[in-house]
């Protein structure tokens, strides 16, 4: 009986220890917000933002003069990052920043975040129909 004990007392703490070390692995994180708020129109330029920011998600040319970057990461359940398991859960939304540039310099900056139910509400429309 207690050598059971042990046993499946060993089993619990190597199990606790693979799932809170899960959570160490993988690519850096990004913190979009915190980021962004360092960028300023009309000053920041090109290499301060990849400094800043690292490299974009994607690029395109609006025009000649202007291109724009966008950011984006999704807000990730903290489940989703559980072995085996975390391909079940959905994120709970995404951030995103767009900066455009007009040459080298920032031209605008605008930071988006939506959340995964931020329009549930329109599943709920039936009080907007019209009865005739």
């Amino acid at each position: 009986m207690l050598k059971s004990t042990a046993s499946l007392f060993s089993l619990s703490v190597l199990l606790l220890l693979v799932c809170s070390l899960s959570g160490c692995s993988g690519a850096p994180t990004r913190h979009l917000v915190s980021d962004v708020a360092m960028i300023k129109a009309g000053d920041t330029n090109k290499k301060e933002v990849l400094r800043l920011m690292g490299d974009p998600d994607s690029k395109r040319k609006l025009s000649d003069t202007i291109e724009e970057w966008v950011y984006y990461e999704e807000d990730r359940a903290m489940m989703q990052d559980t072995p085996l398991v975390g391909d079940v859960f959905d994120a709970y939304g995404y951030t995103m920043v767009m900066i455009s540039f007009e040459g080298e310099i920032v031209k605008t900056c605008h930071y988006r975040g939506h959340e995964d139910d931020e329009f549930d509400w329109q599943d709920d429309y039936h009080w907007q129909e019209i009865e005739k």
